[in-house]
Parts: structure tokens; sequence; C-alpha cells
């Protein structure tokens, strides 16, 4: 028996990818709705901008205490069951909505970080 083509994607093809993929889907509808919010929302782009490059700076400068407080955040989200994951992904999306540029400052902040320690890892190699 020949297969079917049929467009567009079904509802369990999608429940199946978001499962797989949960944290990129999470990220990812978080920076959309952080964009579009604080693009057209109740603060201007010029606020997120500014919280992202304060965050970034302030995760250059203070990178060691930016990672531990990264995973203190994260390890107080994964010790949870996945029920209260939930509840708390929902508030981060909500976050997005209503105060779009904390998610710019925590981005900044991460990003700062990861910039510096890639930078110094860099510099390391070379002088070897």
């Amino acid at each position: 028996m020949e297969e079917k083509k049929k467009d567009g994607v079904s509802v369990r093809e999608i429940e199946d990818f978001a499962k797989k993929h949960r944290f990129e889907v999470f990220f990812c509808l978080m920076f959309f709705l952080a964009f579009i919010f604080g693009a057209f929302g109740f603060f201007k782009s010029f606020w997120s901008i500014a919280a992202l490059m304060g965050g970034a700076i302030v995760g250059v400068l203070f990178a060691q205490k930016v990672e531990g407080m990264l995973k203190k955040m994260l390890g107080f989200i994964f010790k949870h069951d996945s029920t209260m994951q939930l509840v708390l992904g929902i508030v981060c999306l909500v976050v997005a909505v209503f105060i779009p540029f904390l998610v710019f400052l925590v981005t900044g902040l991460a990003g700062g970080r990861i910039l510096y320690i890639q930078a110094i890892e860099s510099a390391r190699s070379r002088m070897k």
C-alpha cells in the first residue's frame, strides 16, 4: 500500500517534538515573547537593549559570581518534580510577557560570562 502524502504536521508530531526538545522549545518561546513584548509592549526596546548590555558587562566583570548564581537558579528548578518545573516555566513565560527586560538581563549575564570564559580559554590555548 502506498502511503498518502499529507499536508502539515499533526498535533501528535508537535507533542513528540516538544517532549524531545523541551529546553529548545521553552527558550525559543521565552525569547520570542520577550522580543515581541519588549519591542511593542509596555517597555520600549531601549530597556531590553540596556538590560542586555548591562547584564553582559556584569557577566564579564563578575564571571564566577554569575556562574554560581546561574547554577543555583537552574539547580533550584531541577530539584523539583516535573509538575513544579512546568509551573516555573509558565511563570518565566509570564515574566517574558510583562517584564521582558529581565529575560534580556539574564541572557546578557549568561552571554557575558560565556564570552569571557571563551576568551580566557582561547588566550590560554594560544600561549601553550
